[in-house]
């Protein structure tokens, strides 16, 4: 899982913790990735055959204080079919740390011959960070560098991508924050170090028969002071309608999936997860839900929940 809060007893160690906590926090990690696109990556913007919106909403690790939650609207517009505009709002909370964030993508997608496309994108936004001190247990009460509240006021914050794409098949790649985090009233700079890293990913449509498709996906996330984050889905669609799958996190959890397209434009999507490694001592789920309306024509009908694209 993203977000592990080490909370240490000693002040050097704790401020160390912090980097942990506020590194990790480029992105949230969500397992619903054919849902979350324009987190991975800007060039996502535009590639799908419809515009969208989509609310989501994740709780982790239940009845483990300071557990994450993490809360979003995205919404990614088709212009002109070769050009695509997304914009994100999310709030993210976790222990001692709260995150506000928005960002807009923008992204030019190639025609590479009848079946090929490659879209490239980058993004622009601001994220405002707040770490209260006071809740992280430490020795010493009176360390001036452990009591208030840490504050970074806003923040810009960029990041690029590129994305090869045909019908069935999708390969990209993204470093999704390239800048910084600084706090107003303290000089974190030895200890806090929340440029995201790489994010790469693989996947594609098999159809196993007139009535059933396979998507696998992948995706690898490589941040700075953080485990090997690697996530494997395989999700199997019924009817073009229905959708049953699971997911593997390396190292930290296994869970399911479900979804169903209710209308033409309106898809319902859930995940559960189990944490496979030491969490599972305090906390035994995480959930996710997703809802995602599509802008179709008067007289259009979307024939597939197409995913990433």
């Amino acid at each position: 899982m993203k977000k592990m809060i080490n909370f240490k007893t000693l002040g050097l160690i704790a401020l160390l913790s912090i980097n942990n906590i506020v590194s990790a926090q480029g992105d949230p990690n969500f397992r619903q990735n054919q849902l979350n696109v324009l987190q991975l990556n800007p060039a996502q913007a535009g590639a799908g055959v419809h515009s969208e919106i989509i609310c989501y909403a994740a709780n982790q690790w239940i009845n483990m204080p300071g557990a994450p939650k993490t809360y979003l609207t995205s919404a990614n517009f088709n212009v002109l079919n070769n050009f695509g505009i997304g914009a994100t709002l999310m709030g993210d909370q976790y222990g001692p740390v709260n995150m506000s964030k928005g960002e807009i993508s923008l992204a030019y997608h190639l025609k590479l011959n009848e079946k090929w496309k490659f879209g490239v994108g980058m993004k622009m936004g601001v994220t405002y960070t707040t770490v209260n001190l006071g809740e992280l247990t430490i020795i010493d009460p009176n360390d001036p560098y452990m009591v208030g509240t840490l504050r970074s006021g806003i923040n810009w914050n960029a990041g690029f991508g590129g994305l090869l794409y045909s019908k069935r098949f999708y390969l990209g790649y993204a470093m999704p924050n390239v800048s910084k985090t600084s706090f107003l009233n303290h000089d974190m700079t030895l200890f806090v170090d929340t440029k995201f890293g790489h994010i790469a990913y693989i996947g594609g449509t098999v159809p196993l028969s007139e009535k059933v498709d396979l998507r696998p996906n992948l995706v690898y996330r490589q941040i700075k002071g953080t485990p090997l984050n690697v996530e494997a889905n395989t999700i199997f669609t019924f009817d073009k309608k229905y959708d049953f799958g699971l997911t593997f996190q390396y190292n930290a959890s296994v869970g399911a999936i479900a979804g169903m397209q209710i209308r033409d434009y309106l898809y319902l999507g859930y995940a559960y997860s189990y944490p496979i490694n030491q969490l599972n001592r305090v906390t035994m789920q995480s959930h996710e839900i997703a809802l995602r309306y599509r802008i179709l024509n008067k007289c259009e009908r979307t024939t597939n929940p197409r995913y990433f694209i």
